[in-house]
């Protein structure tokens, strides 16, 4: 008896069995399960990596924050220090600038200028700290560099003699710049 396959012919080289051809189905059905299983693993990887950045991002956040408390810790203790004196320092009229403060504790020889809203200044110009006594020159007691965002600005001095006026100028002093800010010391 003599069969044919499914195209109605026999084989010689099977040995006379029938040839059977498969159509595109069990590879293609393969094809399209490998590529839905490389997805859905791209997909588990990225959602691992992006818990792992979150986790890590809220590490940061969590240490920037309790840096933060600290140094407003440090800056309270140091504002109630008894050594700690306050200058209150006034912009001078036609300065857009508001108020700022000078804390300044002698025996420590630091002290904070804090000012909100402080523009920051053309790279390598400061806002420069001036001590002015009596009839003496006036004495450089500090540079500071403003930041976006920052208000509190630490700094170290030697000295700040008794009772003088402090002055601060956006960049280097000069008799033709007015001062931006100027307060007594009492």
């Amino acid at each position: 008896m003599s069969q044919s396959n499914s195209s109605g012919e026999f084989d010689a080289r099977n040995g006379g069995r029938p040839t059977i051809q498969r159509g595109p189905g069990w590879s293609l059905v393969l094809v399209v399960a490998c590529v839905a299983l490389g997805f859905s693993a791209s997909a588990a990887e990225y959602e691992r990596v992006a818990a792992s950045s979150e986790r890590n991002r809220a590490e940061v956040l969590a240490t920037t924050c309790s840096t933060v408390e600290g140094q407003l810790e440090d800056i309270g203790k140091f504002m109630a220090a008894p050594h700690t004196r306050i200058v209150t320092l006034q912009p001078l009229p036609g300065m857009a600038t508001s108020s700022a403060v000078i804390a300044w504790n002698s025996s420590q020889q630091d002290g904070y200028f804090l000012c909100d809203d402080l523009p920051v200044l053309d790279a390598g110009s400061g806002y420069e700290i001036w001590a002015l006594h009596a009839g003496d020159d006036p004495v450089k007691v500090a540079t500071v560099n403003a930041k976006p965002g920052a208000s509190v600005y630490p700094f170290r001095s030697w000295a700040i003699p008794g009772k003088l006026r402090i002055e601060v100028t956006s960049g280097p002093r000069s008799a033709a710049k007015t001062p931006i800010f100027a307060g007594d010391i009492e």
